[in-house]
């Protein structure tokens, strides 16, 4: 019985250092999530502020969609005009610790309900 004292010890410290990683791992996966889900809503709000600017002509559309993306913690990748419908990327940063920094990206599209395609 001497040669198993102790063992509980390197068990539990296992365990320990397991619990750890997935920690960390569920952290970081979080964190990417988050940035994706601000990268959604970054590239939506650009996509509506440059399809109001193109339709009332208050101020060039890619100018307003990069205003709004820049306040909503994103940046604006590409702007494109296509008749009265505008689509944007937008990049948000994520940093995943020892992994680097990454980015999120999404993309959205705005214009008049009756000149979007369907489908």
């Amino acid at each position: 019985m001497d040669d198993e004292r102790g063992s509980s010890t390197v068990i539990v410290a296992g365990l320990i250092a397991l619990l750890c990683i997935v920690g960390v791992a569920v952290l970081t996966i979080g964190m990417a999530r988050a940035a994706r889900h601000q990268a959604d809503a970054a590239a939506d709000l650009a996509a509506l502020a440059a399809a109001s600017a193109l339709l009332d002509g208050s101020a060039e559309p890619c100018t307003a969609a990069n205003e709004v993306a820049a306040r909503n913690g994103a940046t604006l990748a590409g702007c494109a005009i296509e008749g009265q419908t505008v689509r944007v990327n937008v990049t948000v940063a994520v940093n995943l610790g020892r992994w680097g920094i990454g980015q999120a990206g999404a993309r959205a599209r705005a214009g008049p309900v009756d000149v979007m395609p369907t489908g």
